[in-house]
This record gives structure tokens, C-alpha cells and sequence, in this order.
């Protein structure tokens, strides 16, 4: 068979720089039958172009919900599509044989000359140990599931040629301590460093625990979630411990390499009234007050209705001077940077004018 892949976020999505796992399965597994698989791009397969289609079955793959889709591909008898960028929750998980392929590293050799940021694409082992969550937060693609279960053994996706691993389990903290120190065992034989991509779930830390990770030869930071304003007590009361912890054992490190996801504009009422992203926008700051005590850094996370907001550009301001930490949050306020004039909108000056409610709490500095 000639099978085409088509990676949705990689093709429509400005700088994409992570490769989509599920596409390096399918990949892997086909060539193991014996099949001819190439990932390409839309406009090879465009019934409106000079490019002939010559494939046999064409699998489109997407994880973001807001990556174009061309709208021909839905009248094209031999595409699949796939993933939560189409169907969110209710996306169905790959076969048993192709889930539990080891990926195909090289699917994007041919375009590393179109990637900026290269490293998951090249330096990394991308696999999950566990899949699915309890916590089932009304935003999230695994509100369905029920528990964190065991999924793969680190060696199915493991490549002793990659120099790091990156793990994309859902909520690897939701194990018992005999399932979950037994991956990190793992992890200690290999020696080499890891991420969870994901934000931990920063409830089920112990002291127990934080030990273990903080074992790890870990990579870059350590991700948490910080997705809502009710859980402040319990969070600020483990990154309290984390913090600690993290001293006491590297007391050499100058501030904390933590990092906590900040969610944003979703409203669990649903009512997404002016109160509503007024209130939203005032939570993140709290939530950056919370994070700053412990010397670690937010990154602000947006659900995707922020673009119905009264205040979008208000949200693109705050991510922008949020989510580039060397440059702006570690060394300017939001009311300094806002006054530097850069790249600010209008609007985000006129917000401040108009709420004054807002000035006091953007003068919050790391």
C-alpha cells in the first residue's frame, strides 16, 4: 500500500515544534508491513491543484482543535482523520498493534530544514507510561476516564540513540508509589534526563515523592497545573513542599527551575459575562502571587473561548509577557512591561485605565 501522513498542526500551525506521536506510530507500523508511507502536506493532495493524488489511504492526524483543516479532505473517500484536534473526548484511541509500536524517529527527517526548533523532533524519546486520569475536569479531553492506568514499558518507546525522553502521560502522579517508583527506577537505569510535558498534578506530591523526582537527571523544568483558584490551599501547600525540598537537596540552584500551567478563560458556569473575564484575568494574577512566593514561574494556558473575549487582547498581552520569562516576567511587572510600549495593544492601556481595580495587582513582580 501507498499510504500518505498528514500531521495538521505541523502543516497549519505557525512554528509547531513538537511531532505528533500518534503519526510516528502509524508510520512505524506500516513500514513494518511492508507498505510505502510518506508524511506530506495538504497541497499534495489538493483535488484543486496540478498534484495528482496517487495514495491508497491518507491519515490525517491533529491534537489542536483550532488547526486549519482544508474542507475537501471531507469528500475524500480514502482519508482517515484522527485525534483530539477532530473529536476532542470522543476521539478513538489507535488499534492495540500500532499504539503499542516504538515510533518512527525519522518521519520528519525531510522537513527538519522547515523546523525551527528541532529538539523533540530529533533529541528526544516521546512515549507515554500511563495513560488516562480521575480528576476529570470538565475541560479536558480525559474527563472520561475514571483512573491512571499502566500503558506502555519505557523500552517500547525508548531509543538508546535519542539523548532525552519526554513523557506525555496524562497524570503520572495518579499511580501508587510500587507502580510509580518502579518507572523512575527505570528511568535512574537509563541515566539519561526526562520531562512530563504535562503539568503534574501537584495535589498528590508527599515528601516521599518530591525525593524521587527530584532524583530524576531531570530536563528543563518541572511542569505542574495550576488550574484553578479553588485548589490554591492544597497547591500552595505542595509547592511549599516542593520548594523546600528542592532547596534543601540543591541548595546550590539560584531560584527554582518550576514551572505551573495557568488555565485560563473557562468559565464552569458557562455564562462568559464581562463579570466572568473579569474575574478570570484578576484569578490569573492571584494564582502568579501564589507561584512568585516560591521563587517559581506561571505559564499562562487559554482555553480556547479567550478569543471571544471582551479583552483578547488583553490575554495576548499577559501570555506574551508571561510566557517569556528571560525577557519580561522575571524582570519587569506587567505594569512596566505595559509601559514599555513595545508590543502592547491599546487596549490592554485602556483596560488598565478603565478597571483600576487592576493597577495594584500588575504591579506584581517575580
Amino acid at each position: 500500500m501507498n499510504i500518505a501522513l498528514i500531521d495538521n498542526d505541523f502543516v497549519s500551525r505557525k512554528n509547531h515544534n513538537f511531532p505528533n506521536l500518534a503519526l510516528m506510530k502509524i508510520s512505524a507500523y506500516h513500514k513494518s508491513k511492508g507498505s510505502d508511507v510518506n508524511l506530506i502536506g495538504f497541497n499534495e493532495i489538493n483535488p484543486n491543484t496540478l498534484f495528482s493524488n496517487n495514495y491508497d489511504e491518507i491519515i490525517i492526524s491533529k491534537a489542536f482543535t483550532d488547526s486549519h483543516t482544508p474542507d475537501y479532505i471531507f469528500n475524500m473517500s480514502n482519508v482517515k482523520k484522527g485525534g483530539t484536534g477532530f473529536y476532542f473526548d470522543k476521539a478513538d484511541p489507535l488499534p492495540y498493534d500500532i499504539e503499542h509500536s516504538k515510533p518512527d524517529y525519522n518521519l520528519y527527517k525531510n522537513f527538519y530544514n522547515l523546523i525551527k526548533k528541532k529538539d523533540f523532533f530529533i533529541d528526544y524519546s516521546i512515549g507515554y507510561t500511563t495513560r488516562g486520569c480521575f480528576r476529570k475536569c470538565k475541560f479536558c479531553v480525559n474527563k472520561n476516564s475514571n483512573k491512571v492506568l499502566l500503558h506502555s514499558p519505557i523500552d517500547e518507546f525508548y531509543d538508546g540513540s535519542k539523548k532525552k525522553i519526554a513523557l506525555l502521560d496524562d497524570n503520572i502522579l495518579g499511580l501508587p508509589n510500587k507502580d510509580l517508583f518502579k518507572i523512575f527506577d527505570r528511568f535512574e537505569d537509563i541515566d539519561k534526563r526526562i520531562q512530563y510535558r504535562q503539568g503534574m498534578d501537584i495535589r498528590l506530591l508527599t515528601p516521599e515523592r518530591v525525593d524521587r523526582l527530584l532524583r530524576l537527571k531531570y530536563d528543563s523544568a518541572y511542569y505542574f497545573a495550576f488550574d484553578n483558584w479553588v485548589f490554591k490551599d492544597q497547591i500552595e501547600k505542595k509547592l511549599r513542599l516542593f520548594s523546600e525540598k528542592i532547596h534543601l537537596i540543591k541548595p546550590d540552584r539560584k531560584w527554582i527551575k518550576t514551572k505551573l500551567y495557568v488555565f485560563s478563560a473557562f468559565d464552569y458556569e458557562n455564562k462568559y459575562d464581562v463579570n466572568f473575564w473579569l474575574n478570570d484575568i484578576e484569578m490569573i494574577f492571584k494564582r502568579f502571587e501564589i507561584i512568585f512566593k516560591y521563587k517559581a514561574l506561571p505559564f499562562l494556558m487559554r482555553f480556547e473561548k479567550w478569543n471571544e473575549s471582551p479583552f483578547r487582547e488583553v490575554y495576548i498581552n499577559i501570555g506574551q509577557w508571561c510566557n517569556m520569562p528571560q525577557t519580561t516576567i522575571m524582570t519587569l511587572s506587567f505594569n512596566e512591561w505595559i509601559d514599555t510600549g513595545s508590543i502592547v495593544s491599546p487596549k490592554t492601556k485602556e483596560f488598565r485605565d478603565k478597571y483600576p481595580r487592576f493597577r495594584k495587582i500588575f504591579d506584581l513582580k517575580f
